[in-house]
């Protein structure tokens, strides 16, 4: 008798479930208005000095055109305030886009990012990125199922990522955002990941950080009325990623 309880205590064992591991994620909140700011994916292609923690801004390039550019934090300018437009269909089928205001009254300034074949004319190994005014290349921050909110470009599989480029129009260098899009071939026809990173860009992901989404004049071109809800961070410097994950 006491051979068969051990045995069957022994079998209870081997049956109950191995322990699992809860996800853990940094928490986030709901706002329509955000900034976005840069994370390094892959620390050993960080630029000198680090990226880590600059915010989306833009240099104006003629109307109505701007470069896309990283600021380093602690400016006395801070970064664009961007919000998701769209309406709730349009978010949940990726054709909403991502844009902040400009211009005087106040006008629509989407983000426009080159597709697959389209290439910039002074780095041929980069899709650039653009703040102009017009609705923008179709995008989104991210939701369910994915547990980090980035800005996604809806155009194709890829990163963002930083370059340190000159800018024609000003002759002198900036920390440009622009994007690389993976390719899936491998040898033989097989399936292979490639990201594709141009030499000395670091790849990064644009991560939304709430802010108050400004009241419009009455003479404004723009209109908040269809700015989604997003999940955002409180403080994204603050956060450290590597207490989180599954």
């Amino acid at each position: 008798m006491h051979n068969v309880l051990i045995l069957g205590l022994a079998a209870l064992a081997a049956a109950a479930p191995a322990k699992r591991q809860v996800p853990h994620y940094p928490p986030t909140s709901l706002s329509n208005g955000f900034f976005l700011v840069a994370n390094v994916t892959d620390p050993s292609l960080d630029l000198s000095p680090s990226i880590n923690g600059w915010v989306f801004q833009t240099a104006h390039t003629g109307p109505p055109t701007n470069a896309a550019v990283l600021q380093a934090p602690g400016s006395s300018v801070p970064g664009r305030v961007f919000y998701e437009n769209g309406t709730a269909e349009q978010v949940h089928y990726g054709q909403s886009t991502v844009i902040t205001d400009g211009a005087t009254p106040p006008t629509p300034f989407g983000i426009f990012i080159q597709s697959p074949t389209e290439f910039d004319i002074t780095y041929p190994t980069e899709h650039d990125l653009f703040v102009n005014a017009g609705p923008g290349t179709p995008s989104r921050i991210t939701d369910f199922p994915n547990p980090y909110p980035i800005l996604q470009n809806n155009q194709g599989v890829g990163t963002f990522v930083a370059c340190n480029n000159t800018v024609p129009y000003y002759g002198y260098k900036f920390i440009t955002i622009n994007y690389a899009y993976a390719t899936f071939e491998g040898p033989d026809g097989g399936y292979e990941y490639h990201a594709n990173i141009p030499e000395g860009c670091a790849p990064i992901n644009l991560v939304p950080q709430c802010t108050t989404l400004n009241t419009l004049p009455p003479d404004a071109y723009a209109s908040h009325e269809f700015a989604a809800p997003v999940r955002c961070y409180d403080d994204v410097a603050a956060i450290d990623w590597t207490q989180y994950g599954p």
